[in-house]
């Protein structure tokens, strides 16, 4: 290995560049090329300035060919080199033109080992050469620039996918999307793809990285890198980023340097894809279910990894770990004595769900050129993330993918001991790799035959950093066949360039950019020093890199160890403590800053010098502002500090942020109106006013006062004009400052009107010594707050109505209220969330602060006397309407009407011993007839007059179908009087007489009359009054503005839950006739809408399923229930449809027909004639909405209703299935010609037909659609048997698919039956769908009665 450095000269090349310059018309002072061989007959030959007369943008080296992106309008691509494909050899002196790329705007070019690529500015890809691997990702052969496509056939309808980034090997094609996705096609395992079928001929998603941000791609000869950003961890804090792992105490690096734990599945995962049986080694017995790593060494063939070679290779590797009896998978070289950790390496799991989405941003580097590309960015600020990871796969024989074996991997896996290390660039060799890192360090790992590594190990099989000399830097690097080129900062302004490799002359080159590497291959691009602007870019990044590389090495030294030491310490966090972590955070924004210098450096021969150089003058400017910044702060800091020297008694008064602005004790300052012998000082405060008079003091915060119009006798008698001026700026200073201005003293009368800010009241009342968080808006007087400040000074005031939070302190019980949610004029008004003192919790609506409209009361486990949970309608703070009371102590629910705080009107009671009540309360109390069930199915049917008391006529039943008549008395639990006659049925009554002859359901509350408190809450958010009386318009913006502010309210938002929002903002077309063609857009309007709650539709649904549970989960879980139940879910649909209809005035009525829209001339409409007429009603629109969220509860009803016939139909089952296939079809009367043909094959019998389950699904046109989907699969397993046209009748057709549910064994059969028949959609009970369905309710009756002999 060696180095040799390209010293700086001041005359280029004078003799070949005269000549030379002689052709050229107008040489450009920026983007020259410098090209030279590492290697081979000419690699003693110097480098070689090509002439051209356009500027160079890139340049992409091949194994023996190049590509030159030069500047133009639409960006000019020329071929040099060994052009196989075109049987052609072009010197790089006379470069050829790629003529059919004229026009295309190509932004980036790319070369692979024998092909081509180049990428249009609208991310389109164009690609030729050698195309025997598919690497071209066309299927014939590719002789000029032909486009290749990339779709993603993941989303409906599929889509275009725009690329932004290239990157090739021999064999293979990488492509970066603007979704920050990988796409790969060609062969070998290098692709990243789960397949074993090569070529692959069109790109493919690399799903190992779905859901991952990748950076940067880069292509070795068979393996392949990418630069992904990290996952930020589960308790990440913005405020205190991560401490990143230290580094540069030893270029020399273990494969671990500790133990990481992790948690996998239950199977064992081999990178290679292949499932392994058992662990391969004792010493993994701490790790259940741990993952083991296993690869495979291959030779440098075309041909790809099978997976015969990798289960060979899995033996083979067994069989030495168990002889050696070490857990380590490192070369033998990397392993010492000592090492007793094994390096675990846990591929990325693919994220379900939508991926990151691209932002733009500043250029980065690329393995082939450098481009307009999606660099990592943090929100907000624009600069490119160090927290980042390297990814690496394919072929491992030297080591090249740095996880400390000679192994393969067919899926990308994390390079762990890259991780923390701030990578910012890496660069694929032939057989080795390179990264570099944002502390300018260079890690190398892989083939190192010619010492390209930068170090005298070889192999190596994982990253080790590389020797550099004291004070290089290294900004950029690249890797060729057997050499590595490095551009680094040096004593002088013009970059320095290093080579790894073989034996070279030094020359110099100006201000080189970038370098470039492929096969034996060299080139950088260079510019002249264009009025001083080259060099002041240059020497600005060059500063910043060492600035960076400084602070780094202070945070290594000093910094971190303190940090370390402090965050075991207890308490408070000491200063010295909190000024490490802001020093880290400003180390982490400078290391940021200086790898964005360096993107731009790279990118340099595409940007306009002129514009930024102009934005360098600006943020000079910048800079100096903040300078003058800085020191005024330091100066309010030496100001305050002397100030609490002198008066140091105030010291409740001292914080550490806090600063003096001004105060008023040198000079006499006078409240008007105030008596003559009274002492006043203000002090005012960056945040805060301070009002002292003689040894007491009261504090105003500045973020909750308003200025009224400024006029001096209104405030105070000043005593000079200079002293009032003085106060009057500074006044409107602080308080611009304090509400996010700039500082410019704008009037605090007429800025800052709607505010967020927090207050404790002072004045006597409910709200004395509460605090309020929240909004407020325009400050007025408040009565009980101006006492103070009425004739002095400012005035305050509740928002008018805005979000907030306020603690209430509560003097009896010692604790305080807090109320978290919307406010109006002063009171609690609105939706919100009330916690009292006492333990309850109120959530709901409130009016004029009372509870009033719908919401839930529950008192917990700190509640003393019961624990009970109330959910409902309320009428000025009192229960009155609709509601379920859960008494969770007593094990009873009640269903019903309410009124004052008392039970009163039908109403349901469910026990946990398994009793129904139902009939009218009266007082608080069951008064008048009502309907009693127990367990055991006895009931009574009566006059009641207490609870559970029994008092007058009644009936009561007996299980077994006996009656006694007459008159009852007493309590049900403790024993009843009878004065009646008993009547036991004959054997012939009871079959004709029903086992229940009480029809429940007579005393319930109706089903359209309940929860109204929910449903005109959701007209209420859409501003309506009452049901249906509003304006559509102002509905629409009502659901705008609370999606909007909902957003401000909730900073914590997953970026799809953003994205949603997002589009949930956008007012869709709602006063249009409902066509077949829009029909669809409503729908997935509204399952979009129903997804979020802070949507009124979605809270609506999420209201209604939180109300349903509470109904019908626990103690109501009653069977008795399941009617109520399901005309609960018919009475929600139809309130729902109504809303809809409202907002979509076009839908028709409820089982109403869609119009079909006018066909256009020339239009063939095929999808009318296959679809048919489209029949809207409320429970196919609305029913996937709900029914998924209420099936636990709804289907457990079910389920105990069918539970004495499910336990007979499930014996029949297990009984039935003990048949072997033919004695069964046999037994159901199969005819057989239906039987199949039975085959076997490898021991095994082929299975007739498959098992259906419509368990799976919720709606019941979704169960429906999987009975018709198994007929169909019936009906093309038997046409085969028969000949002609075939058509099905009952006869045939029942006993052969009621096989098919014998074999299914389907559980709860019964209770799904009986689900569909309950809610299918009225429109296809008719039909073909209601003939399947009856066919499966027949087979469910036959096997309840089926005989088992």
């Amino acid at each position: 290995m060696i180095f040799i450095c390209f010293f700086e000269k001041q005359e280029y090349y004078k003799n070949t560049d005269l000549k030379r310059h002689e052709r050229a018309q107008t040489p450009p002072e920026r983007g020259l090329l410098h090209i030279w061989q590492s290697a081979g007959p000419s690699a003693q030959l110097p480098p070689e300035r090509v002439l051209l007369s356009r500027p160079v943008l890139q340049t992409a080296l091949g194994e023996h060919h190049g590509l030159l992106l030069t500047q133009g309008e639409c960006g000019l691509v020329y071929s040099f080199g060994e052009l196989l494909w075109r049987d052609v050899s072009v010197p790089v002196s006379t470069p050829l033109l790629e003529g059919s790329l004229l026009g295309k705007t190509v932004v980036h070019v790319a070369a692979g080992g024998f092909h081509c690529g180049a990428l249009s500015e609208q991310g389109n890809i164009f690609m030729w050469g050698e195309n025997t691997a598919g690497q071209c990702g066309l299927t014939e052969k590719v002789s000029e620039p032909s486009p290749v496509s990339v779709v993603d056939n993941d989303v409906v309808p599929p889509a275009a996918v725009r690329v932004v980034d290239l990157a090739f090997g021999r064999e293979h094609s990488l492509a970066l999307s603007a979704q920050n996705e990988l796409w790969a096609w060609g062969s070998g395992c290098q692709l990243g793809l789960v397949t074993s079928a090569f070529p692959v001929w069109r790109p493919q998603k690399v799903e190992h990285l779905a859901g991952r941000h990748v950076i940067q791609v880069s292509c070795g000869a068979y393996h392949s890198l990418a630069l992904v950003r990290s996952l930020p961890p589960k308790n990440y804090n913005t405020q205190n980023p991560p401490e990143k792992r230290e580094r540069g105490q030893s270029p020399h690096y273990s494969v671990t340097e500790k133990e990481e734990s992790f948690t996998v599945d239950g199977g064992h995962y081999c990178p290679l894809g292949v499932e392994l049986t058992e662990v391969m080694t004792e010493e993994v017995k701490i790790l259940h279910n741990a993952p083991v790593i296993c690869g495979l060494s291959v030779s440098y063939s075309s041909s790809p990894v099978c997976l015969e070679d990798v289960r060979l290779s899995l033996e083979a590797e067994k069989r030495a770990l168990q002889g050696q009896k070490s857990s380590s998978l490192t070369n033998i070289n990397q392993r010492g004595k000592a090492s007793t950790n094994r390096r675990r390496s846990l591929p990325g799991t693919p994220t379900r769900g939508s991926p990151r989405q691209r932002r733009s941003c500043a250029s980065r580097p690329s393995s082939a050129g450098r481009m307009h590309s999606a660099a990592p960015k943090e929100a907000g600020d624009g600069l490119p993330s160090l927290d980042t990871e390297v990814w690496s796969w394919g072929r491992g024989s030297e080591g090249q993918l740095g996880h400390g074996d000679q192994l393969a991997r067919l899926q990308p896996l994390c390079i762990k001991s890259l991780k923390g290390e701030e990578v910012i660039q890496v660069a694929a060799g032939s057989h080795h790799s390179l990264a570099l890192t944002a502390h300018c360090q260079v890690y190398s790992w892989g083939s190192n035959m010619c010492g390209q590594l930068g170090h005298v190990n070889s192999p190596v099989t994982v990253p080790q950093q590389a020797k550099l000399s004291d004070g290089l830097r290294v900004w950029d690097v690249s890797a060729g066949q057997s050499h590595s080129l490095l551009l680094a900062d040096g004593d002088c302004v013009q970059p320095v360039l290093l080579y790894c490799g073989q034996q070279q002359e030094p020359t110099s080159m100006g201000y080189v950019s970038s370098v470039c590497s492929g096969g034996q291959s060299c080139a950088v691009l260079a510019d002249h020093n264009i009025m001083g602007f080259i060099s002041a870019i240059h020497e600005l990044a060059s500063r910043e890199r060492q600035f960076y590389c400084w602070l780094s090495s202070m945070r290594k030294l000093l910094l971190t160890p303190l940090r370390n030491r402090g965050e075991r310490l207890s308490g408070p966090t000491p200063p010295l403590l909190s000024f490490a972590l802001s020093f880290a955070r400003l180390s982490a924004l400078i290391g940021r800053h200086s790898t964005s210098l360096t993107y731009f450096l790279h990118d340099v021969q595409g940007c306009d010098l002129t514009t930024e150089y102009q934005s360098l003058h600006q943020g000079c400017s910048q800079y100096e502002s903040l300078s003058s910044s800085l020191l005024r702060r330091k100066k309010e800091a030496e100001n305050t500090f002397h100030f609490w020297k002198t008066h140091s008694g105030k010291t409740d008064l001292r914080l550490a942020q806090r600063r003096v602005v001004c105060e008023s004790s040198n000079r006499s300052l006078t409240l008007q109106n105030a008596g003559r012998f009274s002492n006043h000082w203000f002090i005012l405060f960056n945040d805060a006013l301070v009002h002292t008079q003689f040894s007491t003091h009261h504090v105003y915060p500045l973020t909750c006062l308003w200025g009224l119009p400024l006029s001096p006798c209104f405030f105070f008698f000043y005593h000079s004009l200079l002293f009032q001026n003085k106060w009057l700026r500074s006044l409107n200073q602080a308080l611009d400052q304090v509400l996010g201005g700039g500082g410019q003293g704008s009037s605090p009368g007429v800025m800052g009107m709607s505010r967020t800010a927090s207050y404790t009241f002072t004045g006597e009342g409910r709200f004395k010594d509460a605090q309020y968080t929240g909004g407020w808006l325009a400050g007025r007087v408040h009565e009980t707050e101006n006492k103070l400040l009425s004739e002095h000074f400012w005035t305050i005031c509740i928002c008018h109505f805005s979000y907030g939070e306020s603690v209430i302190p509560n003097k009896v019980l010692a604790k305080p209220d807090s109320y978290q949610g919307h406010w109006k004029d002063g009171k609690i008004h609105g939706f919100g969330k009330y916690k009292y003192a006492s333990g309850e919790v109120y959530e709901g609506c409130f009016s004029d602060g009372q509870r009033h409209g719908y919401g839930m009361l529950s008192s917990g486990k700190l509640a003393k006397k019961s624990s009970s949970v109330f959910i409902g309608h309320w009428v000025h703070d009192k229960k009155t309407g609709y509601g379920v009371y859960d008494d969770i102590t007593r094990g009873e629910k009640y269903m019903g009407l309410w009124l004052d705080e008392q039970r009163h009107g039908t109403a349901v009671v469910v026990t946990q011993y398994g009793v129904y009540y139902e009939g009218t309360f009266k007082d608080n109390k069951m008064s008048g007839p009502g309907l009693l069930v127990s367990d055991d199915d006895t009931a009574f049917h009566g006059e009641f007059s207490d609870d559970w008391t029994v008092n007058g006529k009644g009936v009561l039943t007996l299980a077994n179908g006996d009656c006694l008549e007459g008159l009852f008395n007493g309590e049900w639990s403790a024993g009843l009087k009878v004065v009646g006659t008993y009547t036991k049925p004959v054997a012939e009554e009871l079959e004709h007489k029903d086992r229940n002859s009480f029809r429940l359901g007579q005393y319930v509350v109706p089903a359209g009359q309940r929860w109204l408190c929910v449903f005109d809450e959701c007209w209420s958010r859409l501003g309506c009054d009452t049901a249906g009386k509003g304006e559509r318009t102002i509905a629409w913006e009502n659901i705008a503005v609370s999606i909007t502010s909902a957003r401000r309210h909730s900073p914590d938002l997953t970026r799809s839950q953003t994205k949603v929002l997002e589009s949930l903002e956008l007012i869709p077309q709602h006063g249009v006739p409902v066509t077949t063609a829009n029909y669809d857009n409503i729908r997935r309007y509204l399952t979009k809408a129903c997804e979020t709650p802070l949507h009124p539709l979605g809270w609506l649904v999420e209201t209604l399923v939180t109300v349903y549970r509470m109904t019908y989960v626990g103690v109501g879980s009653n069977r008795r229930l399941l009617r109520q139940a399901v005309l609960e879910v018919q009475g929600y649909l139809i309130h729902f449809f109504s809303i809809v209809r409202f907002l979509f005035p076009g839908l028709p009525d409820d089982g109403g027909i869609i119009p079909e829209p006018p066909a256009s001339k020339g239009r063939h409409d095929s999808n009318t004639a296959e679809q048919g007429v489209l029949v809207v009603c409320c429970s196919s629109l609305l029913l996937p909405l709900l029914l998924p969220r209420l099936y636990p509860p709804l289907f457990t009803l079910y389920c105990l209703q069918e539970e004495q016939e499910e336990a007979q139909y499930w014996d029949r089952i297990l009984r039935l299935n003990k048949q072997p296939d033919q004695s069964l079809l046999s037994f159901l009367g199969v005819q057989e010609k239906f039987w199949p043909v039975w085959m076997s094959i490898l021991g095994e019998k082929k299975q007739f037909l498959s098992p259906f389950t419509c368990s799976t699904t919720f709606t019941p046109s979704d169960k429906l659609l999987v009975i018709q989907k198994t007929f169909e699969e019936l009906t093309q397993e038997i046409k085969p048997m028969l000949h002609g046209d075939f058509l099905w009748c009952m006869d045939d057709l029942l006993p052969l698919f009621l096989y098919l549910v014998l074999r299914a064994r389907i559980r709860n059969l019964g209770a799904e039956v009986n689900m569909i028949e309950d809610l299918m959609d009225p429109n296809v009970q008719h039909g073909e769908l209601g003939l399947m369905f009856t066919t499966l309710k027949a087979c469910y009756i036959q096997i309840q009665q089926e005989s088992t002999t």
